[in-house]
């Protein structure tokens, strides 16, 4: 059992997974919706690699500010994660790690996150 499956056995995740450098879903395990559809696997991959180089550039736009004078002296960079929650489910990506799960089964957003960092510890 890799660290993806024991991610999707517990209650509510229906997928985790490991992006690659090129942003692509490079390894993931899965339960329902992204089994049956592969279309719902096509549109998570650029769900959140959108989401992601949108929060590096927002990220990055903050840093320059700072190192400008005209801002905190402290660093947004790098962006390491995010979280999002809307309509039926939830996800949380950190690092190159990802989760998605169905908002009604699990207790927080919170959750997600510290199942993320559970696989870094």
């Amino acid at each position: 059992m890799n660290e993806f499956d024991e991610l999707v056995s517990r209650r509510g995740v229906i997928m985790a997974g490991r992006f690659g450098p090129d942003g692509r879903v490079a390894e993931h395990k899965s339960e329902g919706l992204f089994i049956e559809v592969p279309a719902a696997m096509e549109m998570a991959q650029w769900f959140c690699s959108a989401v992601t180089m949108m929060f590096t550039a927002m990220a990055a736009a903050v840093d320059q500010l700072s190192h400008s004078g005209g801002f905190d002296p402290t660093s947004w960079l790098p962006m390491s994660g995010w979280m999002y929650s809307g309509g039926d489910y939830s996800i949380a990506v950190h690092r190159d790690k990802f989760v998605f799960a169905e908002s009604a089964k699990i207790k927080s957003l919170d959750e997600l996150r510290g199942l993320l960092h559970e696989l870094d510890a």
